[in-house]
């Protein structure tokens, strides 16, 4: 009983850290510290069945449209995938969005499979792999962001900025879960990592960071 009561304080210490973490990102943010980089990765929310995208999906994509008129980077790539009874997956609607609002079809890329912030990062870096060498400016909300720089670091990326999609008015529905999602992040980013160091790989072993 004393091993499984340490266990759980470890625990919830841990998830304590991750909540800090979470919080730090919020309040202390800041804009981009660079004035050019690689490219743009906006990172999806949801949308509805009927392919509408959500407030925080619309939001992400305006800023990364915002960020490309600002001439922060040559192209925008934009990372979610096809999920329940959506007609498209959300990095495709995410680029048809920003191109009707003026977005250039030219400089559109869309990363379509991913179900989870370590695949947005895993899938991009297959998508584009000279980008994990490369400076990168991720698109998401406050509450979101340290987590998705930690994930694409996990996929190698190493110099890596954020612009907040609610940079003004802090969006704080989603913070109170990011602890878990953070605990997930590590324990299936840590099993993936060992399985391919073994020389595992495919289909099934990127299920898992579903």
């Amino acid at each position: 009983m004393r091993a499984l009561w340490q266990l759980c304080k470890i625990g919830v210490l841990v998830l304590m850290g991750f909540a800090v973490a979470t919080f730090a990102g919020i309040v202390l943010y800041e804009p981009p510290a660079r004035s050019e980089y690689a490219a743009i990765v906006v990172l999806s929310h949801g949308v509805a069945a009927d392919g509408t995208l959500s407030p925080q999906t619309a939001a992400r994509t305006q800023a990364g449209l915002d960020a490309f008129e600002a001439g922060y980077a040559p192209k925008v790539i934009f990372s979610g995938g096809l999920g329940g009874l959506e007609p498209a997956s959300k990095g495709a609607l995410m680029a048809e969005a920003a191109i009707a609002a003026g977005l250039p079809a030219e400089v559109a890329m869309v990363e379509g499979e991913s179900h989870s912030t370590l695949q947005n990062a895993l899938f991009t870096a297959r998508l584009v792999p000279e980008l994990r060498d490369q400076p990168v400016l991720l698109v998401t909300h406050r509450y979101h962001g340290m987590r998705s720089i930690a994930s694409f670091w996990w996929a190698g990326f190493r110099e890596l900025d954020l612009v907040a999609a609610d940079p003004d008015r802090i969006e704080w529905q989603g913070a109170a879960a990011e602890p878990i999602k953070w605990a997930g992040n590590m324990v299936r980013g840590a099993v993936y990592s060992v399985a391919a160091a073994l020389g595992l790989g495919g289909p099934r072993l990127d299920a898992l960071l579903t």
